[in-house]
């Protein structure tokens, strides 16, 4: 998941900051050109899902279900079933933690840097960078040392350490350094999310379970955008209301993680 963020993140940078300096002198349709170039893409998940076969482990559960003479009963209704509510719970508010610390660190930071008299294509290539190498790292760690809630733990506590690099820091260097470590350990702690998901919750309601967690989760890590904006327009520094954001979100995250079990290692059948 942070994986495809961050890639996503840095396409955009790259053609926001060598394709719209060309068209930017047609303000008639130049956003227009902006708002398609990310559009087109988005027609690739037609061809995913015309070539990526079903997963085994479903199509097992569909033809036992059809033997046995079952009922195939709407996935949905499952994650509010009595031994899966506390899942759907507690997942959705562990990716609403996951999405505001994700939320509080990318949205305001372009307008942080320009309000530095900083150009944001390196920063930004460096966070999102770190994001993509750190979600590879964090989740293989995940699958050998420490499990889910060890893995995003580390990242998720030693993102928080990087907030004064981040955000405080006096040198160009030193915040460019800052953003590399916010993005491989704060955003690299989403690496054992889709293992993390899936595990949770059983075979007839994983890809619904997995889908509603996470989107739950986005509706509630969408507010924190609103909250920082909201303490800037009250008179608190940017950097303070973006690092009082992330550092709530971030215990909070870490919080939600250990109130869970630990998964690794679960069969999905």
């Amino acid at each position: 998941l942070q994986g495809g963020y961050s890639a996503g993140f840095l396409l955009s940078s790259l053609v926001f900051q060598l394709g719209y300096p060309l068209i930017r002198h047609e303000q008639e349709w130049a956003w227009r050109v902006m708002l398609w170039s990310g559009a087109i893409p988005a027609l690739l998940v037609f061809a995913v899902m015309w070539t990526v076969p079903e997963s085994p482990i479903w199509l097992e559960q569909q033809r036992k279900l059809a033997a046995e003479g079952g009922r195939k009963r709407l996935s949905l209704a499952r994650l509010f079933d009595r031994v899966l509510l506390w899942v759907t719970l507690h997942t959705s508010l562990l990716m609403g933690a996951f999405v505001s610390v994700y939320q509080s660190t990318t949205f305001w930071y372009p307008t942080l840097l320009s309000t530095m008299k900083l150009q944001p294509l390196s920063f930004l290539l460096l966070l999102n960078a770190g994001g993509l190498i750190g979600s590879v790292a964090l989740g293989a760690m995940s699958e050998r040392w420490g499990g889910r809630r060890g893995s995003a733990t580390l990242g998720m506590v030693v993102g928080l350490l990087s907030v004064p690099l981040y955000l405080f820091a006096e040198s160009q260097w030193v915040l460019l350094l800052g953003a590399w470590m916010m993005g491989f350990f704060a955003a690299g702690a989403w690496g054992m999310v889709p293992g993390y998901l899936s595990e949770r919750f059983p075979t007839e309601a994983r890809g619904v379970g997995t889908g509603f967690a996470y989107h739950a989760g986005v509706g509630i890590g969408s507010y924190a955008p609103y909250l920082i904006g909201r303490l800037q327009d009250g008179g608190t520094d940017l950097r303070v209301a973006m690092a009082y954001c992330i550092a709530t979100a971030g215990i909070l995250c870490v919080a939600l993680l250990w109130l869970g079990p630990e998964t690794r290692g679960r069969t999905l059948d």
